[in-house]
């Protein structure tokens, strides 16, 4: 798999700066004014993406009975899914103006896709990447349409193990694409079932660039993710936890996503490089507070030193307290007052 990939004018990679999208799949309630702010709040972020999902239910689901139980800042609420995913779509033309409002604002538009449909409408539209979701693993006809295609593939891998991995890297190969993400992304509420280290984990046993999926508001395992070594963060972005629907009480409202983007690259940025550097600011310090050999009390010419003459104090400017033992039993050649410190030439 590649070291570093392209969606539209961004490239992922181990050594470039975090690719941040904003999950937006249903907190836009397919609504054309919420979904416009949405692209404006993640360009205001100043994060790259925003991924929705093509949902074609009648292409999904065979049971239209199956109900959808979600949390709200009002309680939970159930509703019948069928009739709850086809009230989250938009039309084509739709997805038309979307897309050229997202190009306009430089935020880069991809979708989960999960159908042939869906897959017909993001080559219409010229989208750069799809999404792969965790629970579509088992569709190994639909991955290969995809994978054909030859475009960048983000692959949550929440409820599967290793070798079903393995298996959907191997079809990857089979058709020609090098240019895989895996995402981790970790549906479970207690800390000691997220496994954030599947993250290098799956950067060495599949040799692929690895993300991650942030599951609620919380950024703690965002932080972990990228020193682990994530090329990329998926965050929920709503426009307000009030709107009807499911996850946006998981969700950051825009002020929130704004600062959790700030701070995330400034995450990615102190960790700099594999090496031992110190900072312009502890150099200053340095030179500040590091000690220097100077008198310990009033010394006349001709004092043969020892040690009980000499005392380490700060600030640094001469010679550093490890040379002492050059000066000891040697004979001043001019008289030091206390705390004045010695030179190399002083003997």
């Amino acid at each position: 798999m590649r070291d570093t990939i392209r969606i539209g004018t961004r490239t992922l990679g181990a050594e470039r700066p975090l690719f941040l999208m904003a999950e937006c799949g249903v907190t836009c309630n397919y609504d054309m004014a919420i979904t416009r702010d949405l692209i404006d709040a993640v360009r205001e972020a100043g994060a790259d993406a925003i991924k929705f999902i093509f949902w074609f239910p009648d292409e999904l689901m065979s049971d239209r009975t199956v109900s959808w139980e979600y949390e709200t800042l009002d309680g939970p609420r159930s509703e019948n899914m069928y009739d709850m995913l086809q009230k989250l779509r938009f039309g084509f033309d739709q997805w038309v103006e979307i897309k050229r409002y997202a190009d306009q604002r430089g935020v880069v538009m991809f979708s989960t896709v999960n159908t042939p449909t869906g897959i017909e409408w993001a080559e219409k539209l010229g989208l750069d990447a799809y999404k792969l979701s965790s629970w579509d693993y088992h569709c190994p006809a639909l991955w290969r349409d995809i994978a054909r295609l030859g475009k960048p593939m983000l692959i949550d891998t929440g409820p599967v193990n290793t070798v079903e991995v393995a298996q959907t890297m191997q079809l990857l190969r089979e058709e020609g694409n090098d240019q895989a993400v895996l995402v981790h992304c970790p549906h479970a509420d207690k800390p000691d079932e997220i496994n954030m280290r599947s993250i290098p984990y799956m950067q060495n046993a599949f040799g692929t660039l690895v993300g991650y999926s942030s599951k609620a508001q919380e950024s703690e395992s965002d932080i972990v993710a990228v020193t682990l070594g994530a090329v990329t963060i998926e965050k929920r972005l709503t426009m307000s936890r009030r709107l009807p629907g499911h996850h946006h009480i998981l969700s950051m409202e825009p002020k929130e996503f704004a600062a959790w983007a700030r701070m995330i690259r400034d995450v990615q940025r102190s960790l700099g490089a594999f090496d031992l550097r110190p900072s312009p600011a502890d150099l200053g310090e340095r030179w500040r507070s590091y000690r220097r050999l100077v008198a310990g009390r009033d010394l006349k010419a001709g004092t043969k030193l020892t040690a009980d003459m000499l005392a380490e104090k700060r600030p640094q400017a001469g010679v550093p307290p490890d040379q002492v033992e050059f000066f000891l039993g040697r004979t001043l050649k001019r008289d030091l007052r206390e705390n004045e410190a010695i030179r190399w030439d002083d003997v």
